[in-house]
């Protein structure tokens, strides 16, 4: 078979080498690793949802036919109604239903929104969640990779004066980093999209994953012109735990969402009518809002657990203001993935990510998730305390 030379410019995904690793040593030591390397909700969606899905599911026509024939293919009103309303009472915007598509799992669309761009380069933070490289190589693309740092706050320090420059990936609240970016940063930036006609890709996976209501991430929405240059994504995964069901929305101007949508009809059938039925339900009903709100008190105390507990054992972290994610200094004299895979998973029998694995300059940290029981996360301190050497 003759194998694209884009598909073998692919790097391995991090996540699957880790995993693999974990196995193995599951194998070996016939010992559980306790898992805190990836961003999976332990918990799955509230019983409510599920309750309202199985109902919608057992509709008449729930499942007839492709989505995008049967349906309006920019989402059923209710959703769009829903997420109107969403903007408005989060963002005090106005949107009109011409600004949004209702999306499947939004790791598609992270994949798929480049090959709307002309040729050239796309700016990557690094370190950033690994999927934007791959896109990037598959939509022929190059990679121009932009430096953060703990100086900057974690914050990429975007530079559109190459005239190749045709877009840009920005994860913000951050994976893995849990930074968060203020309306000041936005509106410089939207200065330097407009001035060089660059293109923001914003991912907004965990745009309601915060700790403190004094908290507010920002949406291009509240920026002026920023949406006609930016595609702002958004998933019901982390915030619903929908990571079973996958549901999420695009905004942008209408000229943009547009060409999104002639782009989707070449490949994909649309989102099921009960999916987003459970969207709708998911935004508007006040017994979820309520589940979830007691939800993302356990993930609070979780993450100040974790994040006390590694200070305690030498191994620096900051509390984050949002996402589910420590972004950890390793030890002085050690190298982040060897200190993970050859320490934390092959003798403590804990997997965490290198963070070199999310770019160069994540070399010297490693993240871990708290998608984790209080009680996993207390052994697995206890299982790192156990072999500390430094």
């Amino acid at each position: 078979m003759k194998i694209s030379p884009l598909a073998n410019q692919m790097p391995d995904y991090p996540f699957i080498r880790v995993a693999r690793i974990s196995r193995e040593v599951e194998k070996r030591d016939g010992i559980p690793v306790i898992n805190a390397r990836i961003g999976i909700p332990d918990m799955e969606a509230p019983a409510s949802v599920k309750k309202a899905m199985s109902e919608f599911v057992l509709e008449d026509r729930s499942t007839f036919g492709y989505p995008i024939d049967v349906h309006p293919e920019r989402g059923i009103p209710e959703l769009i109604d829903a997420i109107i309303d969403h903007y408005h009472a989060r963002y005090s915007v106005t949107l009109k239903p011409e600004n949004i598509l209702v999306t499947g799992w939004t790791k598609e669309i992270l994949h798929n929104i480049t090959r709307l761009f002309d040729s050239g380069s796309i700016q990557i933070p690094d370190p950033v969640y690994p999927a934007y490289e791959a896109a990037t190589i598959l939509s022929n693309h190059k990679i121009e990779r932009v430096r953060t740092s703990a100086e900057s706050g974690w914050l990429p320090e975007f530079d559109f004066s190459r005239q190749d420059t045709v877009a840009f990936y920005f994860c913000d609240p951050n994976n893995p980093l849990g930074s968060i970016a203020d309306e000041d940063y936005y509106i410089s930036l939207a200065e330097k999209m407009r001035r060089n006609d660059v293109t923001g890709i914003f991912d907004k996976a965990y745009k309601d994953y915060v700790f403190d209501e004094s908290t507010k991430p920002v949406s291009i929405t509240q920026v002026s012109g920023l949406i006609d240059y930016g595609y702002e994504i958004v998933s019901f995964s982390k915030h619903y735990n929908f990571v079973g069901i996958g549901l999420g929305w695009v905004v942008s101007s209408e000229e943009n969402i547009r060409h999104w949508m002639k782009f989707c009809g070449q490949y994909s059938q649309g989102v099921e009518w009960y999916k987003q039925k459970v969207g709708v339900f998911a935004l508007t009903s006040p017994i979820v809002k309520e589940e979830m709100q007691e939800y993302f008190e356990i993930l609070k105390e979780r993450r100040n657990i974790f994040a006390k507990g590694l200070n305690e054992l030498g191994l620096q972290v900051e509390l984050p203001l949002a996402t589910p994610y420590l972004w950890i200094k390793v030890p002085d004299g050690y190298d982040d993935e060897d200190f993970v895979l050859n320490r934390l998973i092959d003798k403590a029998h804990v997997a965490l990510m290198p963070g070199v694995y999310f770019g160069k300059n994540g070399k010297g940290y490693c993240r871990a998730t708290i998608f984790l029981p209080k009680e996993r996360i207390e052994e697995a301190l206890d299982r790192i305390s156990s072999i500390r050497d430094w």
